[in-house]
């Protein structure tokens, strides 16, 4: 699940929700989910939804002793968005599926600026020991985290065909990839300067010329 949507579910309100419910997605072809949450531009945690043992994990890299707590009511929320996809759209998919929030024994960041690096070893950890529990005891040396920056940086350079001036920041491509309009609406946030499909954030023609008429934030900077 890509870092906007995840966000949106965890801190966004009601009509923000029913839009990202990914109507099209049917959960149970799916036995987990993987996303990581910016936390105000500055932080990233990360999230990790077991279905087989219905629990869901928001790990923080830094310490945070209201780590239980908030994967307790971030699996409510995602309980919320479930429920809201059958109401909306008669989805049933994880339906059933009684989250509960738990905690991942794990490393803890030495420093301010690596919960990014963090975060992705933690998420590579968890996709290694999938359905298992994983056993996070990378190393947290500055040295390590700048080896592994420098791997996972040049491993996405690689791999990336993304470009922040003609994609979307919500698909990750130039064209909405579900069937619709020859054009294109676009509406860029005036705060961080990413572009998004009005499709891609269902958007209504009302909607999206109020929006533009004003200082538009996209929902990751409204939080």
């Amino acid at each position: 699940m890509n870092h906007y949507t995840s966000g949106v579910i965890l801190y966004g309100e009601r009509e923000l929700i029913r839009r990202q419910s990914l109507s099209k997605v049917n959960f149970d072809n799916y036995r987990a989910i993987l996303s990581f949450v910016n936390i105000g531009n500055v932080h990233w945690k990360f999230l990790y939804i077991n279905a087989d043992d219905s629990c869901l994990y928001l790990v923080d890299p830094s310490r945070n002793s209201l780590e239980q707590e908030e994967s307790d009511r971030a699996a409510k929320r995602f309980r919320e968005s479930f429920k809201m996809r059958r109401t909306c759209y008669n989805k049933t998919d994880w339906v059933n599926v009684r989250l509960r929030g738990g905690v991942l024994t794990h490393p803890f960041q030495r420093d301010g600026s690596s919960c990014g690096v963090m975060v992705i070893m933690m998420a590579k950890a968890v996709m290694e020991a999938f359905p298992n529990k994983p056993e996070m005891t990378f190393l947290r040396t500055k040295k390590e985290m700048a080896q592994a920056r420098r791997t996972f940086a040049q491993t996405i350079l690689e791999a990336s065909v993304f470009d922040s001036d003609t994609n979307c920041a919500m698909c990750a491509t130039e064209k909405p990839p579900n069937p619709g309009p020859s054009i294109t609406d676009w509406i860029q946030c005036d705060n961080c300067n990413c572009w998004f499909h009005s499709e891609c954030l269902d958007m209504t023609n009302e909607q999206l010329s109020s929006a533009q008429k004003t200082e538009w934030k996209c929902v990751l900077c409204v939080t």
